[in-house]
């Protein structure tokens, strides 16, 4: 009888094992069906125009990538626009737009114990998501845009401390100096 019960343990952890691997979605965004990415670029500009409308925000500029820029601030137009490489040093909060946790603050550069309560990172060098990187390449030293960013170009399918996956991101940047 025990070898009964033992064997059909094993045979429970096996098949039940081989279920539950079968389950697992793929976290490379190249084994995903190009189909289910084009459905979360639609679902994650479906929330960020939400976002907008029970918002009543109508000044913002949609760039090919999908980010939106909202300004809020314009820097003198005399600063030329911010190049890949250069050194950017900004304040920000992140917030979430989704109607359940809208405005949630998740993340701020005055909470990073530096003395300016700022944050630095050099354009284009993969320190930060890829929609800080395109974002403030439309930006200039001065300016201070609402920059609401979809999943794909923030943390994708990976969750990110408080951050869960496909999830759009609002960052309030304040584009202190670019050296």
């Amino acid at each position: 009888m025990k070898k009964l019960t033992l064997f059909l343990s094993l045979l429970a952890l096996l098949v039940g094992g081989s279920l539950m691997g079968g389950c697992k979605q793929p976290t490379n965004p190249f084994q995903i069906d190009p189909k289910v990415i084009e459905a979360q670029k639609k679902a994650d500009d479906d929330t960020i125009q939400a976002y907008l409308t029970r918002n009543a925000i109508t000044t913002y500029r949609r760039l090919d990538s999908g980010i939106y820029l909202v300004p809020l601030t314009d820097g003198p137009a005399a600063n030329p626009l911010i190049k890949a490489g250069q050194k950017v040093t900004v304040n920000y909060v992140g917030r979430f737009i989704n109607k359940r946790n809208e405005s949630q603050v998740f993340d701020a550069s005055s909470t990073n114990r530096t003395d300016c309560g700022c944050f630095s990172f050099r354009n284009g060098a993969g320190g930060v998501i890829k929609g800080w990187d395109q974002a403030t390449l439309e930006m200039r030293q001065g300016d201070r845009k609402l920059v609401l960013i979809p999943s794909y170009l923030g943390y994708g399918l990976e969750a990110s401390g408080p951050i869960p996956a496909r999830t759009p991101l609002l960052f309030d940047l304040e584009i202190l100096s670019v050296e």
